[in-house]
């Protein structure tokens, strides 16, 4: 407690409030965070419009389609999944004719 009043009576000057860890930012500061918002919306807006203006532009380009690989491709996949779903609906047909009892005609 002796201790106490001898530090009051050095009549040392309060301490200066504390400032943050962080300066607060101000209102200017706002433009460098979204500055590079802005280059990269609009660097994603001017390679979207270049895809979309090549796209339009090649629409009728039909140059390859005949020799397409993809479409001989698909094409065999068709062909194979007509020849499955025969083959089942087949069996299936088969087997639900074999099921059914043969017609009796009736007795007299």
């Amino acid at each position: 407690m002796a201790d106490l009043r001898a530090l009051r009576s050095l009549d040392i000057p309060p301490a200066a409030p504390r400032t943050p860890a962080r300066p607060q930012k101000a209102p200017t500061d706002m433009n460098q965070l979204l500055l590079p918002l802005a280059v990269r919306a609009q660097r994603a807006g001017h390679a979207f419009g270049h895809h979309l203006r090549r796209t339009w532009n090649e629409r009728a380009d039909e140059t390859g389609i005949d020799e397409a690989v993809t479409k001989m491709i698909w094409l065999a996949v068709g062909i194979g999944v007509a020849v499955a779903a025969t083959a089942f609906f087949v069996g299936v047909f088969e087997t639900a004719q074999a099921n059914v009892p043969d017609p009796v005609a009736p007795t007299p």
